[in-house]
C-alpha cells in the first residue's frame, strides 16, 4: 500500500509536525482545522466565521491531495460549546441545502480547542469506484 501526504501547498496553513492529510487507498483523511490562515495563524471571529474558513481549509487540504469538495463523504466537528451546534447545523444546511447530497457528519463538544478556537473541523473523503 502506498500512503501519499499532503504537507504543504499554497494558501493551506503550515507550519505543523503533522500531514495536513494522508491518502491511501482511494480514501483521504484530512487533518482537523481551526479557523488558521495560510500562515497557521488563527483568525478568532464569530462561530460562523471560524466555522467558514475552518471549512475552507478542508476543502483546500482535499483538493490538494486530490479531492473534490463533493468526495468528502464523512466530517467530524469539534465545539467549543456545545450551545454552538444550532449556528452548525445553520451554516450546514446553508453548504448542503439538501441533506441527500451532504456528507455524514458528527459533532461534539470538547474542553478546549488549539488557539482557543471554537470549532475545528476534519473530513474523510473517497474517490468513488
Amino acid at each position: 500500500m502506498t500512503i501519499k501526504r499532503t504537507t504543504s501547498g499554497p494558501g493551506l496553513p503550515g507550519g505543523f509536525p503533522f500531514s495536513l492529510a494522508s491518502e491511501a487507498n482511494g480514501v483521504c483523511f484530512v487533518s482537523g482545522m481551526p479557523a488558521l490562515d495560510p500562515e497557521g495563524k488563527y483568525h478568532e471571529g464569530t462561530f460562523e466565521e471560524e466555522t467558514a474558513l475552518a471549512w475552507h481549509n478542508v476543502t483546500m487540504i482535499a483538493h490538494a491531495a486530490g479531492f473534490a469538495v463533493e468526495e468528502i463523504v464523512y466530517v467530524q466537528c469539534v465545539v467549543a460549546d456545545i450551545t454552538d451546534y444550532s449556528s452548525l447545523n445553520a451554516w450546514w444546511r446553508r453548504q448542503f441545502p439538501d441533506p441527500s447530497t451532504a456528507p455524514a457528519r458528527f459533532t461534539f463538544q470538547a474542553g478546549a480547542l488549539p488557539f482557543g478556537a471554537k470549532v475545528e473541523i476534519q473530513a474523510v473523503a473517497a474517490h468513488g469506484t
